[in-house]
């Protein structure tokens, strides 16, 4: 059984309508959910973006064919798993 003070259980709430208010900004507007890897790397960290995309729970593409082209990344799917960790540690405790 899993046991979760009212604290916790608000922050979950929380953190699912940021996720929600993320995809559905994802659905509008695709440009505006992009991300460069510069900017991903600022906002989450660039040791923590490496490994997800090594572990291959964040996917990068290029925005061009080109071997030079732009790296960028979905930040519903980068907050999504930030998210994730968030509440496997709680879970987990």
């Amino acid at each position: 059984m899993i046991t979760l003070d009212l604290y916790e259980l608000k922050n979950i709430c929380m953190d699912m309508a940021e996720l929600g208010a993320a995809n559905m900004a994802k659905r509008l507007s695709v440009a505006n959910d992009t991300l460069s890897q510069r900017s991903a790397y600022s906002e989450f960290g660039e040791a923590r973006v490496k490994r997800w995309v090594q572990d291959g729970v964040v996917t990068k593409t290029r925005s061009g064919k080109s071997k030079q082209s732009k790296i960028i990344y979905s930040r519903a799917e980068l907050i999504s798993v930030v998210k994730a960790e968030k509440l496997n540690r709680i879970i987990n405790k």
